[in-house]
């Protein structure tokens, strides 16, 4: 069949329109980045939190902010406090529980490291975030127990051997635009070096070493710190057991 000119031109049209519905469908939804970045950050602060600091936290407006809040206040995600401040509400509970439900890292990580860490140095397993390392499970010399998922606040990727592990899946150039020119001469060492050995050694100026390495394909990492002068042959005694443990975190039970 022979197609003229305006038809030609139709066709074209519902083809470009038929290209930019699938561009379109297949963009990620901004208002549910923003809803998800909101409830982050509420839980992350650790008290109640209006919204013009959440939104200055967050980079967005404030009007935009209050009407997440609101949104998941009528789920039960968020409340308020009599100052009219947010807080996480009773749903969060429900969505943490299935979220661990949920997460193979922490069905098997978790008891795992309960069972076989060791108990004279710290042994933290944490997950990136927005730049920011947030603790997953901490234990501490000393302590009979550890501590899983609550009692840490966010940390700093770049101050965090946890974090420098992490961030080598990045480009150099991706990370020298978050980072100050500061941070980025901290960090760029330990990048190379889990990009070129897969493990991160940080002998911080204090003598304290932390050693740190990525756990499979969750984006996390297993760290050992707590270290104080160790000699070489004693950090490389913790590398191989810091292996060893990271290779039976996700061993099928």
């Amino acid at each position: 069949m022979t197609l003229y000119p305006f038809e030609l031109a139709v066709e074209s049209s519902h083809t470009l329109l038929k290209r930019m519905s699938v561009a379109m469908s297949s963009q990620p939804n901004q208002s549910l980045i923003d809803g998800i970045r909101c409830l982050q950050y509420l839980v992350s602060s650790d008290r109640a939190i209006g919204c013009r600091e959440l939104s200055r936290l967050m980079g967005i407006n404030t009007t935009r902010v209050n009407r997440l809040l609101m949104t998941m206040a009528s789920i039960g995600l968020t409340m308020q406090d009599d100052q009219r401040r947010y807080l996480p509400g009773p749903g969060i509970h429900a969505l943490a529980a299935q979220a661990i439900r949920g997460s193979e890292l922490f069905s098997r990580a978790l008891p795992m490291l309960e069972r076989l860490a060791p108990r004279d140095i710290v042994v933290a397993l944490g997950v990136l975030w927005e730049d920011q390392v947030i603790y997953i499970w901490h234990s501490v010399p000393g302590s009979p127990t550890s501590q899983a998922l609550a009692g840490f606040h966010m940390l700093p990727a770049w101050q965090s051997v946890i974090g420098m592990s992490l961030l080598a899946a990045e480009s150099d150039e991706q990370l020298m635009s978050r980072f100050t020119a500061t941070q980025w001469v901290h960090l760029a060492p330990h990048i190379a070096q889990q990009r070129e050995r897969g493990h991160v050694i940080w002998r911080h100026d204090d003598g304290e070493v932390s050693i740190a390495q990525p756990v499979g394909v969750h984006q996390a990492a297993l760290a050992f710190a707590g270290m104080w002068h160790p000699d070489d042959d004693t950090v490389q005694a913790r590398l191989g057991e810091l292996s060893s443990l990271n290779a039976r975190l996700l061993e099928k039970s």
